[in-house]
């Protein structure tokens, strides 16, 4: 094997070149330490000589591609470029170059394609794992390298499995430990030249002059020659409460677990597919963090909106600060949604650093949506690494915390069954969680059992039926207190809020762009934990499950499931009394449909307590249909046999980059200035005389000169409207306090004689020419900028829904501890 150079250090005075043979012997020697097993990251028995073959070469094209450039920032780098590409002529085995030839990428398409090709050797799902585990040892010995020559003390890069700790002079603690030794020592040799300055061909001829001495058995006089041990240990998880949950919850959170929580505690221990149902204020969420939490696993927690994840955040930044400071390292939260994607770490003496950065999945606790959750697991992310996603989720030391599953319909709810089915079938664990399930649904579900809490006192709440009643009239008469006003329309919401607009007066609605609706939301947390006044006028985007405690609602006529929703941020904590409004005697038709007797039920129930029985009365009226969507299971089965199954017929279907979470209409990006929201399409669509001309563009991904990916946004092109993002520029006078509330009409239906299409014309201009007659596709429309675009149906359908059904509860979030 050749010399060449393996990695190269710019400090102030002096360059530092590794030799090839140092960096690849350090990465075989990890390898070789390695612990075995068929358990994820461990070495297979099968594979090993093969992964060693391909680690001793894996970066023999660096002898080919060393290069010395300019950074762009008045300094200097180093370039491998296309290193991986040329394969040394010692590596024979096709499963060995494979390895070369994938290590440094690990993107979702590169994994399956290469792994594909060993289906008939019954290797093929082993690769994956054999790869990472080559790119995981050449990772470590980078991060180390960098600590020891450049003094960086910074947290490895998302990609990595291992957290890196100090432990004195030239040791590392690492976590987890995935070597059969308690200890490993690396010997890293560097030779140093001087450096003033020189440009990058200078600096490139002292590397390869160095290389020719080398292979001569020389080292050339003007370098300097430093070597340094370094030695791993594995860290000492002695700080965790792994196994005590009265230690856990009391000596780290000055909490007192209840008997549910320690049930809940005991059965994470093992292989959990269970169902927690327990009403609200029980402590649900602790109870099925908390396990994961005290025995450092990673905990995904997946909940059916943004609105609940604004409201856990906070929570898990306060647990997380506290196990980094009782554990003695580092933290991390990582929000991933598809309006957001933001990872916080926390350190042991306090501090919280906050980054956009690529996350991976790399942190303690990720708070996602069903949405964001799907695209992950099926291995889609921007740039290279994106199968860390399906890696991770099928880790051991991962646990899935599904929340609030029942408020899942139609595709949605087809998608999480299907999910929950292979993760069962994968063994991954996971437990679901509901205060409300009804018998029909837990039927769909593969779970091992059910962990029930036993009931609960419920808050005392008034329920105030009133057909006639005028929603200002109650408001004014509540002014002083925390009331909270929901409305069905956001155009509603923004009109009463400009009625009301004052100290205190909040509005809040899926149309607001994210910094707002995030600060909104964080100023009405605050002042309903402080018990402070507000009024807070609102949509059903902030009914599921946040944690508020209004002591007065006011909502328009919806249906039970929706009620019980909102009735559930009214007296949360049970101090007093609550009051709740229910205005109305009509419900919108495009809205669905009400139960019947349902307003009977109401004015049964009108100067009522719900507690005395009235809830469960409510609870009786929910319609539960059993939703179908062979379309968006026939999807599911598609993606999973191409990521998962290595089938390549589906990589076509892959490369769409959609997925149907909730439905099969696309949404497009509204956009004004720098904030931006999402709508379905189908909102933007009106008659000819309501168009309204706007500028509509196409936002893509490309490469940039240098290599690195970037956003560009390009003209609408016709076509199929999946896995494209458009940006709509907003044409209405804009108010960042009250959001996108009028939607433009930018769209026009065209007929077409598949009833499962929906074909939409877009024309910038007002007189680009009258709609077509006929029936017309995509590439019959030229001329005036007009643009033709598709997209299927909606395909989901319910079975008669079925009424009278008790489920447990109905609260959906809980307060912390007992």
């Amino acid at each position: 094997m050749g010399e060449g150079i393996g990695r190269v250090f710019f400090l102030k005075d002096e360059v530092g070149f590794q030799p090839l043979s140092n960096h690849q012997g350090l990465v075989v020697k990890l390898l070789e330490s390695w612990r075995e097993g068929d358990e994820p990251l461990a070495l297979s028995p099968k594979t090993k000589e093969r992964l060693l073959l391909a680690a001793r070469y894996h970066d023999d094209g660096k002898r080919f591609t060393f290069h010395i450039v300019p950074d762009g920032k008045g300094g200097l780098t180093y370039s491998f470029r296309g290193h991986r590409f040329r394969v040394a002529q010692a590596v024979q085995d096709p499963y060995a170059q494979a390895l070369v030839r994938g290590h440094h990428d690990y993107s979702t398409r590169e994994v399956v394609n290469l792994a594909a090709d060993f289906l008939e050797e019954g290797l093929g799902h082993r690769f994956p794992e054999d790869l990472f585990l080559l790119m995981m040892a050449d990772q470590l010995e980078a991060e180390l390298a960098v600590r020891l020559w450049q003094g960086r003390a910074r947290e490895v890069r998302p990609f990595v499995e291992f957290d890196l700790l100090p432990d004195g002079e030239g040791g590392f603690l690492l976590d987890p430990w995935p070597f059969r030794v308690d200890e490993v020592a690396l010997d890293f040799l560097v030779y140093f030249h001087p450096y003033r300055g020189e440009e990058a061909k200078v600096v490139e001829g002292w590397g390869r002059a160095l290389v020719g001495a080398l292979e001569e058995g020389k080292v050339p006089e003007a370098f300097r020659e430093e070597k340094r041990r370094v030695h791993l240990r594995p860290w000492a998880a002695g700080a965790r409460k792994a196994d005590d949950p009265e230690a856990f919850y009391d000596d780290w959170f000055g909490l007192k677990p209840t008997p549910f929580q320690r049930e809940v505690f005991k059965v994470a221990e093992g292989d959990p597919a269970h169902l927690l149902l327990a009403p609200t204020g029980t402590g649900k969420t602790e109870a099925a963090a908390f396990p994961a939490l005290a025995r450092g696993e990673r905990l995904v927690f997946v909940l059916p909106t943004r609105s609940l994840v604004d409201d856990l955040e906070g929570r898990f930044r306060r647990y997380l600060k506290i196990l980094a400071q009782k554990e003695g390292r580092p933290k991390a939260l990582v929000v991933d949604t598809g309006h957001r994607q933001a990872r916080f770490r926390f350190s042991p003496d306090g501090q919280e650093e906050a980054t956009k950065e690529r996350h991976l999945y790399h942190a303690d606790v990720i708070l996602t949506t069903l949405d964001k959750l799907l695209y992950r697991y099926f291995g889609y992310a921007e740039g290279v690494k994106s199968y860390t996603f399906p890696r991770r989720i099928h880790d051991r030391r991962t646990l899935f915390v599904f929340d609030e599953v029942h408020l899942y319909e139609a595709t949605a709810w087809v998608n999480f069954r299907h999910l929950i089915a292979s993760l069962y079938k994968a063994g991954v664990r996971f437990l679901v969680m509901s205060a409300t399930m009804p018998g029909t649904y837990r039927e769909e579900l593969l779970l091992e059992g059910t962990l029930e809490h036993p009931a609960a006192k419920r808050p005392s709440r008034v329920l105030r039926y009133m057909p006639q009643g005028n929603p200002m009239e109650i408001i004014q008469s509540h002014r002083g207190k925390r009331v909270l006003v929901v409305l069905e329309e956001v155009k509603e919401a923004a009109e009463l809020y400009k009625r009301l607009k004052g100290e205190g007066v909040f509005l809040y609605h899926g149309r607001l762009a994210e910094g707002q609706r995030r600060r909104v939301f964080g100023e009405v947390k605050r002042r309903d934990e402080a018990q402070e006044p507000y009024l807070l006028i609102t949509t059903p985007a902030i009914e599921v499950g946040v944690d508020l405690d209004a002591e007065v609602l006011v909502t328009t006529l919806c249906p039970p499931e929706n009620l019980l929703q909102r009735l559930g941020r009214v007296n949360r904590r049970g101090r007093g009394q609550g009051e709740a409004y229910v205005v109305g005697e009509t419900y919108p038709d495009y809205l669905g449909s009400l139960p019947e007797g349902y307003l009977e039920l109401l004015k049964a129930l009108d100067g009522q307590d719900l507690a005395q029985g009235g809830e469960e009365r409510l609870r009786q009226a929910i319609r539960y249909p059993k939703y179908l969507d062979p379309r968006a299971e026939t999807f599911f089965e598609a993606l999973q046999d191409y990521v998962y199954g290595l089938d390549l017929t589906q990589e076509p279907l892959h490369r769409k980059g959609f997925v149907a979470t909730r439905g099969w209409t696309p949404s497009v990006r509204l956009r004004q200035g720098e904030d931006e929201v999402e709508v379905p399409i189908d909102r933007l669509v009106g008659r000819k005389e309501e168009l309204t001309p706007v500028r509509v563009v196409e936002r893509l991904l490309t490469d940039g000169e240098t290599g690195n990916r970037r956003r560009e946004e390009v003209p609408l092109r016709s076509g199929e409207l999946y896995g494209r993002e458009l940006v709509v520029d907003y044409p209405y006078p804009y108010d960042p306090e009250l959001g996108f509330v009028e939607l433009p009409k930018v769209f026009q239906r065209l007929r077409h004689p598949d009833p499962q299409r929906v074909q939409l014309l877009y024309a910038p201009e007002k007189d680009a020419g009258e709609a077509p007659e006929g029936v017309m596709d995509t590439d019959q429309v030229a001329g005036g900028g007009r643009r033709v675009l598709w997209y299927l149906g909606e395909s989901a359908w319910a079975e008669p829904a079925k009424s009278g059904e008790v489920a447990e509860e109905t609260e959906e979030e809980e307060e912390e501890g007992d």
